[in-house]
C-alpha cells in the first residue's frame, strides 16, 4: 500500500522555500535584469544617436520596436520549448547570445537598414530570457511563498530601470555610445551569465510510487489553451497588459526626453529617472506581500492607479523638480506592480499545465504594446516637437488599463456570490 508520504510529500513553509531556493530567485532576478536593461537604457542612447546620425527619433525607436514586436509572434513558441525543456537549458544559452547581441549593436553605421538588423538579431536571441524563463522555474518551486518571490525575481527589472540611467549615462559620457553599449553588454550581460551558470536551476523531478514525475506539465493543475482563450479573467489580465504596456512603453523609452525637455540637465534627469527603478522594486516587493497575505484581486486595481497620477506629474504643470521626482515614484511603483501581479494571477486563474504557452502569450500583449508604444511617442514628438500631448494621452488610456484590471476583481466577485446563490452548476 502506498503511503501518502511518498506520493504527496509534506507541503514546504513560506520560510522553508526560501531557505531551499533564494540563490535561484537571485540568479533570476539578475538574468531578468539584462532583459529589462535594454528597454530602460535606450532613452540614454537617443540623443547622441541623433547627434551622429541625424535620425528622426522615430527612426531611433524603431530598433526598439523591433525588439518588442518579435516577440507577440514567436514568443508563444519559445513558452511551448520552456515548458518542454524547462528554464535553465533556455536561459543560458540564451544569456550568452544576447549579451553579444546587444554588446554589437555599437557597430551601427549610420543605415537604417543595419540599425533595424542588429535589433532583430538581438530581438531574436532575448526570446530566451524573458520573463517567461524565470517566472516558470520560481513558480514551480514555490508555493506557500510564490507572490513575494515572483516579485523578488522581478524586481530584476526594477533594478535596470533604476540603474541603467546612471549606468548609461555614465559610460556614454565616459566612453561614448558605442562603449556604453559594448561595456553594459561584457560588465552586467557578463554578471548574469555567471550567476545563472551557478545558481539557476529548475524544480528537480519528483517521483510518485509508480515511478512516474509529479513535476512534468501533464501533472500540474491548470487550464489548457482553448480554456484559457475563452477564460475571462485570462482576457482581462491580457487586455489590461495592452493598454497600459502601450502607454508605458512609449514613456520609458522616451523619459529621458521628457525630462530634459522640462529643462533639466541629463545628470539631474539620470538621477530622477533612476527613482523609478527604487519605486518599482518597493512595488513589486509590496505587491507581493499583499498577493501572499490577503490574496486579493482588488490589489492591481490600487496598484495601478498610481500611474494615472504620475503622469499627471511629469506634465511639469507646477514647474517644480518634486513634481517630478513624484511623478518618477508613482509611475515607478505601478510599474513594479503590473509585472508582478501579472505573472501572480496567472498562476492563479490558468494554473501552471501551460503556463509557459500562456505567460508568453499574455507577455506578447505586454510586448505588442511596449513595441508600438516608443514609434508612438517618437512620433508624437517629431510631430509637434514636445511630449505633452503623449502625456496628456497617456493619462486616460492608464486609466482603462486599470479599470480592466478593477473588473477583474468585479467578475471574480460576482462569479463567487452566484456560486454561493447557487446560479452555476
Amino acid at each position: 500500500m502506498t503511503t501518502a508520504t511518498a506520493d504527496a510529500p509534506a507541503p514546504m513553509t513560506a520560510a522553508q522555500e526560501w531557505r531551499a531556493h533564494w540563490p535561484k530567485v537571485l540568479s533570476g532576478m539578475i538574468g531578468m535584469s539584462f532583459y529589462a536593461m535594454v528597454n530602460y537604457s535606450f532613452g540614454q542612447f537617443i540623443q547622441p544617436i541623433e547627434n551622429e546620425f541625424h535620425w528622426s527619433r522615430a527612426d531611433i525607436s524603431l530598433g526598439i520596436t523591433i525588439f518588442n514586436i518579435i516577440p507577440v509572434f514567436v514568443g508563444p513558441f519559445v513558452g511551448v520549448l520552456i515548458d518542454r525543456y524547462g528554464g535553465r537549458r533556455i536561459g543560458l544559452p540564451g544569456m550568452v547570445l544576447a549579451a553579444m547581441a546587444f554588446g554589437a549593436l555599437s557597430l551601427a553605421d549610420g543605415s537604417i537598414t543595419q540599425w533595424s538588423l542588429l535589433w532583430f538579431q538581438l530581438s531574436i536571441f532575448a526570446l530566451a530570457i524573458k520573463t517567461t524563463v524565470w517566472s516558470l522555474a520560481i513558480s514551480r518551486l514555490f508555493t506557500a511563498g510564490r507572490g513575494l518571490a515572483l516579485s523578488v525575481m522581478l524586481c530584476g527589472s526594477a533594478v535596470a530601470q533604476g540603474a541603467a540611467q546612471i549606468v548609461a549615462n555614465t559610460l556614454i559620457e565616459q566612453v561614448g555610445w558605442r562603449g556604453a553599449y559594448q561595456g553594459i553588454a561584457l560588465g552586467w550581460g557578463g554578471l548574469a551569465i555567471l550567476l545563472v551558470a551557478l545558481f539557476f536551476h529548475d524544480a528537480p523531478a519528483r517521483t510518485n510510487s509508480a515511478g512516474q514525475s509529479t513535476q512534468s506539465s501533464a501533472n500540474l493543475p491548470g487550464l489548457t489553451i482553448p480554456q484559457a482563450i475563452r477564460n475571462r479573467q485570462v482576457l482581462r489580465i491580457a487586455a489590461s497588459n495592452l493598454m497600459i504596456a502601450i502607454i508605458g512603453g512609449g514613456i520609458t523609452v522616451h523619459m529621458m526626453p521628457i525630462l530634459t525637455q522640462t529643462g533639466l540637465d541629463r545628470s539631474s534627469a539620470a538621477q530622477i529617472a533612476a527613482l523609478s527603478g527604487v519605486a518599482g522594486i518597493v512595488g513589486k516587493i509590496f505587491t507581493g506581500w499583499l498577493l501572499d497575505r490577503y490574496k486579493s484581486d482588488a490589489i492591481p486595481f490600487f496598484g495601478q492607479i498610481g500611474s494615472v497620477n504620475g503622469y499627471a506629474m511629469l506634465l511639469n504643470l507646477f514647474h517644480a523638480k518634486i513634481a517630478l521626482v513624484i511623478g518618477m515614484l508613482m509611475t515607478g511603483f505601478s510599474s513594479g506592480a503590473q509585472m508582478q501581479v501579472t505573472a501572480y494571477f496567472i498562476t492563479r486563474y490558468a494554473g501552471l499545465k501551460n503556463f509557459g504557452k500562456i505567460y508568453a502569450t499574455i507577455g506578447s500583449m505586454l510586448m505588442l504594446g511596449a513595441s508600438i508604444g516608443p514609434w508612438i511617442a517618437g512620433t508624437i514628438y517629431d510631430t509637434t516637437g514636445s511630449y505633452q500631448a503623449l502625456l496628456m494621452t497617456a493619462i486616460p488610456a492608464a486609466l482603462i488599463g486599470v479599470v480592466l484590471m478593477l473588473g477583474l476583481y468585479l467578475a471574480t466577485w460576482i462569479w463567487l456570490r452566484d456560486t454561493a446563490q447557487g446560479r452555476h452548476i
